[in-house]
């Protein structure tokens, strides 16, 4: 039987705390926003605040859905790297204040880091699958369940059936075995790349 961490109570003369609906909110405009202090802004709380609640509920759905909301952008930042290491920058030519032409400037040094660090553009592979449709499930179950995982208990995966945490474990070792994308990022992260 897993113990729930216990998360502080309103009361009279104190300031304001964390409650469920804070924290699935709190998540939504992280991943929105990217950024801890305007998410906690966003609920009457302070970045410090949002830190401390983290790491006392270090290893529940709340610290997965804390990885899945930074996931969500940096989804966004390698799309945007992509565009930039493809099609380049458009760098601006003025003459005498005025705006008389463009060029086109591909950053190879980036394009090569790319193809070179692929797995790098992403976090955690766990938080990669619950992007997307799974965000949602997920933060209804912070909102809604115990703030802890249960003992025994599954983790829906998106679009698909619910699996045992050690049966999603198994298929990523068995994607990481057969697939040097993921091989590569597991001995790139291990080895503090």
């Amino acid at each position: 039987m897993s113990t729930t961490p216990k998360l502080p109570s309103n009361k009279p003369g104190r300031p304001k705390s964390w409650t469920r609906a804070k924290m699935a909110l709190f998540l939504r405009e992280l991943a929105a926003s990217q950024s801890v202090t305007q998410a906690a802004k966003s609920v009457g709380l302070t970045r410090q605040s949002a830190y401390r609640l983290r790491a006392r509920l270090k290893g529940t759905p709340f610290d997965l859905g804390w990885e899945v909301a930074l996931e969500m952008g940096f989804d966004q930042l390698a799309h945007a790297v992509m565009d930039r290491a493809v099609n380049g920058e458009e760098v601006p030519h003025y003459y005498k204040g005025e705006l008389v032409g463009t060029h086109r400037r591909h950053d190879n040094a980036l394009a090569r880091w790319v193809l070179e660090n692929p797995w790098r553009l992403g976090r955690m592979q766990v938080a990669r699958e619950y992007t997307a449709p799974g965000f949602e499930a997920l933060l209804e179950r912070i909102e809604w369940a115990n703030l802890d995982w249960e003992e025994g208990e599954s983790l829906p995966v998106p679009g698909g059936p619910i699996e045992e945490r050690a049966v999603g474990a198994k298929r990523e070792d068995a994607f990481a075995a057969c697939s040097w994308y993921a091989g590569e990022a597991r001995k790139g992260r291990g080895s503090g790349k």
